[in-house]
């Protein structure tokens, strides 16, 4: 029994001496290298500057097209110049269709096509964790914004300020290459928030896809809807009366001018970058 100790004890001493006669070898364990990451791939990488593309948008106002030039000013940063010829219409509107194929709406007083000019910056977000196949980004834009107004119907025929509808003439409107001698342009300021992603692993084409909020001021207003109604005490003879001579009855304010348009959109661009 003593023996069995005595040759456990010298063992133990033998382990614990060669554990002291190399502590270097112990202290000399390293990490492996950390292997290195490819960096996300932006267009700089491919000596691309410039891009033109051809956009389309949807959104509460119908349909636009329009085109953009593109500039890289550096890895994940774009400047943009975009034009687009689109309506603009009061939310309010509501389009009826008769037995005869016209469509009509309801106290409608002029129409406008507007011809946003803008100005806009991209920046790219989180490249690093998403693939170079969907590159999403953030864009705002702004700039000036033409409008042509122009009537909805005959105003010369209808000294009053107003159609009278309830007389059954709900039909007699210009259609939209009608009246254009009697419009007017207005300069108003149009602006876009929009988050997007480029689409794709070629840098050499545009595919993007955009979804924002687009908006037009105009701070001298259009007068979208009719400005009167009949009052209730209307006559024949008020009618060949302008509304500034109309007796106090006759006609009623309707609509006032609008000055702000507002509306989500979604938007489509296809081009290709050099």
């Amino acid at each position: 029994m003593y023996r069995f100790s005595g040759i456990l004890a010298a063992l133990s001493l033998m382990i614990l001496l060669q554990g002291l006669s190399a502590p270097a070898a112990a202290q000399d364990h390293r990490e492996p290298e950390l292997a290195e990451m490819e960096r996300p791939l932006s267009p700089k990488d491919f000596d691309i500057r410039n891009g033109m593309g051809f956009r389309m948008q949807l959104n509460n106002f119908g349909f636009g097209i329009g085109g953009e030039y593109r500039r890289v000013l550096s890895r994940y940063t774009k400047a943009y110049l975009e034009f687009q010829i689109s309506s603009v219409r009061d939310e309010s509107e509501q389009s009826f269709q008769g037995y005869w194929g016209y469509t009509v709406i309801p106290n409608k007083h002029n129409r406008v096509m507007s011809f946003p000019v803008m100005l806009g910056v991209s920046r790219r977000l989180f490249p690093e964790q998403l693939s170079d196949n969907f590159r999403l980004f953030v864009q705002a834009s702004g700039g000036p914004v033409p409008a042509f107004v122009y009537p909805y119907y005959d105003h010369d025929m209808f000294n009053m300020g107003f159609r009278p509808q309830f007389q059954g003439l709900t039909q007699q409107h210009y259609d939209v290459f009608q009246g254009w001698g009697q419009g007017t342009f207005i300069l108003g300021a149009a602006g876009q928030l929009a988050i997007g992603a480029n689409l794709g692993g070629d840098f050499g084409n545009i595919q993007t896809i955009r979804i924002g909020y687009y908006f037009n001021y105009y701070p001298d207003g259009i007068q979208m809807m009719e400005p009167y109604r009949p009052g209730p005490f209307i006559t024949d003879f008020d009618f060949n009366l302008p509304p500034e001579q109309q007796a106090p009855g006759v006609l009623e304010p309707a609509a006032d001018k609008q000055h702000f348009f507002g509306t989500p959109h979604i938007t489509f661009v296809f081009g290709g970058m050099w």
